[in-house]
């Protein structure tokens, strides 16, 4: 693996063009992509009900953690384990140190 001092000497020795008609082509591509995908993504309420499966997708999980950081994550996980009737074991912390092999 490459340093980080060789990664920056990389960088700052390399040959950078700008076309700024290419980035606007780019942006607009991307742009409208990203229009497209909103337009074929399902819009949820917030209190619209999900499946535990949904809540807790990689993606749901991002939206709350933006939303609200660990707590949110904390409680869609709550609600995810509520709907399947799951009841988390409780676990001391000797018990979490062994588990983490600290």
């Amino acid at each position: 693996m490459r340093s980080l001092r060789q990664i920056k000497n990389s960088i700052s020795h390399a040959r950078i063009e700008l076309a700024p008609q290419a980035d606007q082509a780019v942006l607009r591509n991307l742009l409208a992509e990203l229009a497209a995908m909103a337009e074929d993504a399902p819009q949820l309420r917030e209190d619209e009900t999900r499946s535990a499966g949904d809540l807790l997708t990689v993606a749901c999980l991002n939206a709350a953690f933006r939303r609200g950081g660990l707590e949110a994550v904390e409680r869609q996980c709550e609600m995810a384990a509520r709907e399947r009737d799951i009841r988390p074991e409780r676990i001391s912390l000797r018990e979490l140190i062994w588990e983490l092999d600290l």
